[in-house]
């Protein structure tokens, strides 16, 4: 083994990594080229310089190394000649063939699913995104316990560190593992309850939600500064931000509604960290409408809306009224492109978050969904106040009503705007 491992923080040396990503028969050139710059991006973000990339054409998975012995053996020469200290594959890799591969190469070996877990457990800043990616990382760990670098080793060494103080902690076992996980799974519990209970005093604020999701990077954050005049953090990296933002927007009319920011999605994003941050996820469940951000600037942006609707879809929030909303426009030059995209997304909004452009299309675009979208609620209307009821039936559809002792239990749904105005004549008597 060489000295990698003793790794200094503070030096001013980042690790150097191979990528490698795999090209089955199924997949364009210039699909695998675009894998294989996200990967570069993901390795940037994880502060890992890349100085050698590559992709394989492969017709099948090989059992051993992924790919061919051969193939693997040229991958190994690269990775020495181009004095690289870890070889990034944006495939997973199954636990034996990361033991087969660092004892072949004496490298750290690490999979895109390995790289994102990192990227996580760097950015996560609350709570309970500490304990999620943790949790995550635990679970990942765990049939992975007799690698020659196991994630446990590095629980002291940093995002990028693959060595260091939790060295010592290669010989843990997999009972103390599962300790570990049950724990977090306990301490994750009472978490959760504390946010619920934030949640819900927070809806139970006369104002509808909206949520923003979209592929990382696409300009989510910067999109909420605008809007809100807020100073949420952004910066140009993947996963910039992981914890749910909340900020109230205050439309030209004066409707006030709050817009929350949520995790980026990505290509392949790992499913036990789709369950990890259903703290920022769920806001897309719960919001009243969704603003779908994307990077027009990105020649990938079709296939971005593939996997943020595919996502969405897998928690069950795709049936919300949907404002899409192409952002970065001022990087894009393509007139025809832009055209198009106003024919084949009507009701879209066209905006740049660094210049502003499209603001006030985007606040009219929210106010209309404002205006028309609905929303099914429970109301607790008091017995002198029957005008609300009949304000109920005459502006909405009414599903269930009963009478308890001093007021009126209706379950309708409801437009928006008639929701806010039931709320501020109750003064939050909604149940």
């Amino acid at each position: 083994m060489n000295n990698f491992f003793q790794y200094d923080e503070d030096s001013i040396h980042p690790d150097k990594a191979l990528l490698v990503t795999i090209k089955y028969p199924d997949i364009r050139d210039k699909e695998a080229a675009s894998h294989l710059e996200e990967l570069g991006r993901l390795a940037d973000t994880m502060e890992v310089e890349t100085v050698a990339s590559l992709i394989v054409p492969l017709k099948a998975p090989k059992q051993k190394y992924l790919t061919g012995e051969g193939k693997a053996q040229e991958i190994r020469i690269l990775a020495e000649n181009k004095e690289a200290d870890i070889i990034i594959f944006d495939d997973d890799l199954t636990p034996a063939q990361q033991r087969n591969w660092e004892r072949m190469t004496k490298l750290c070996v690490i999979d895109r699913r390995e790289v994102i877990l990192e990227i996580f457990a760097k950015r996560a800043s609350t709570r309970e995104a500490v304990l999620q990616v943790a949790l995550a990382r635990m679970v990942y760990s765990l049939p992975r316990l007799t690698r020659a670098w196991t994630h446990l080793s590095r629980q002291k060494g940093g995002a990028k560190g693959t060595r260091g103080e939790g060295e010592t902690q290669l010989e843990v076992d997999r009972r103390l593992v599962l300790q570990k996980i049950t724990r977090l799974k306990k301490e994750l519990k009472k978490v959760k309850s504390h946010r619920d209970t934030m949640r819900k005093k927070r809806r139970e604020i006369p104002l509808p939600t909206g949520a923003l999701v979209g592929y990382t990077n696409a300009g989510k954050s910067s999109l909420l500064n605008i809007l809100t005049r807020a100073e949420t953090y952004v910066e140009d990296k993947l996963f910039a931000t992981l914890d749910p933002t909340t900020r109230k927007v205050i439309l030209p009319g004066g409707k006030e509604v709050l817009l929350t920011d949520t995790v980026g999605f990505i290509r392949k994003l790992p499913h036990n960290l789709i369950d990890a941050f259903k703290s920022t996820l769920e806001e897309a469940v719960l919001a009243n409408f969704l603003l779908h951000v994307v990077d027009t600037s990105d020649p990938e942006f079709r296939q971005q809306i593939k996997t943020t609707r595919s996502v969405l879809n897998e928690l069950e929030a795709s049936g919300k009224p949907v404002i899409f909303v192409f952002n970065k426009i001022d990087l894009v030059s393509d007139t025809f492109l832009v055209e198009g995209l106003k024919e084949e997304y009507h009701g879209a909004v066209f905006i740049s978050s660094r210049t502003g452009e499209g603001t006030e299309e985007l606040y009219r675009a929210v106010e209309k969904v404002f205006n028309e979208s609905g929303i099914t609620e429970i109301f607790t209307i008091p017995h002198d106040r029957y005008d609300l009821v009949a304000l109920l039936h005459r502006k909405g559809q009414i599903i269930e009503q009963k009478w308890v002792e001093s007021s009126i239990e209706i379950r309708a749904h409801v437009s928006l705007q008639t929701s806010s105005r039931l709320h501020k004549i109750l003064e939050g008597g909604m149940i």
